[in-house]
């Protein structure tokens, strides 16, 4: 394992990386840049270990390429080395994600992410591919594969990730939303424990520890981290229960999502006062008043 990767780990381990929500201006594909910065001093100043930019819930895959350098480049230089930066650089097109992860290396992130494509079932080799044409394009910075199977439909087993982590020297690891717990273990038996493995199902955050992930990637995260970072640290405390009394509370605030979650964690940020925008226009927005509910749950003032 590089040096890279064992800093990297220690940066990740025992916390949580939240799925940064992106800012948009309303009505628009266009990143609100002048937000960026104050939404990563709020997730810092809660104790996040690292942020995840670019992603599932900051909705990355529906913004043009030049976009998602735009994001990148302004959370990079907000964050300023406080907490470890994951940029997602996964694509539908390979040489899309091989544009984004050149555009990525020059800003010296903690590692770069790539989601499998999505859609057309892949060959674990037509998968390969793919990862190691983004690894060679960002030759000096620590990869992430990004195993959602149940959106993408491409997903990374245990046999591929064992090939990959034995022919790339920089895969730092794996970032798994799985939400069956025996698969999950499966990978984490497949990926040498040298290398990093984020789990990324909220409801079973504890779960995913307690089988040897070394820390949490969640969407939720970016509007409520501090369950999160509770959960987190109480684990690494050895306080199982204080674990599991912050799961359930994850599990409550889950419910209080409902249907619209990107929007509703959107909808939450603008009502902590980061006024993030709704969503891209083709996902449901909501103006339901969510942080208070979530509040109650918390036992904060709304």
């Amino acid at each position: 394992m590089t040096d890279q990767i064992t800093t990297l780990k220690s940066k990740l381990r025992d916390g949580v990386s939240p799925a940064m929500a992106t800012p948009l201006i309303p009505g628009t594909h266009t990143v609100n840049l002048d937000v960026v910065p104050q939404l990563v001093d709020f997730l810092a100043d809660k104790g996040v270990k690292g942020l995840f930019i670019g992603g599932t819930t900051g909705e990355g895959t529906q913004l043009d390429l030049d976009q998602r350098e735009a994001l990148h480049a302004a959370a990079a230089a907000a964050a300023a080395g406080r907490v470890a930066v994951l940029l997602h650089v996964g694509a539908q097109r390979a040489d899309d994600a091989v544009r984004l992860a050149r555009h990525a290396a020059a800003l010296r992130p903690d590692a770069i992410v790539a989601m499998t494509p999505i859609f057309y079932g892949m060959s674990d080799a037509a998968l390969a591919r793919y990862f190691q044409a983004i690894a060679a394009a960002a030759p000096d910075i620590p990869l992430f594969l990004y195993d959602i199977p149940q959106f993408a439909v491409n997903g990374i087993g245990p046999s591929l990730l064992e090939t990959l982590a034995r022919d790339m020297p920089l895969l730092a690891g794996l970032k798994s939303s799985r939400v069956d717990l025996q698969v999950v273990r499966q990978l984490i038996d497949a990926l040498p424990r040298d290398r990093i493995l984020l789990a990324g199902n909220e409801s079973a955050a504890l779960g995913s520890l307690a089988l040897g992930a070394d820390g949490l990637i969640s969407g939720l995260s970016t509007a409520i981290p501090e369950p999160f970072v509770a959960l987190t640290r109480a684990f690494a405390a050895g306080d199982i229960h204080e674990a599991r009394a912050w799961q359930r509370c994850i599990n409550r605030l889950l419910g209080v999502l409902g249907g619209a979650r990107v929007g509703g964690i959107k909808a939450i940020l603008t009502q902590r006062g980061i006024p993030v925008g709704p969503p891209v226009p083709m996902l449901d927005a909501t103006n339901e008043p969510l942080w208070p509910r979530a509040a109650e749950i918390l036992g904060v003032a709304a």
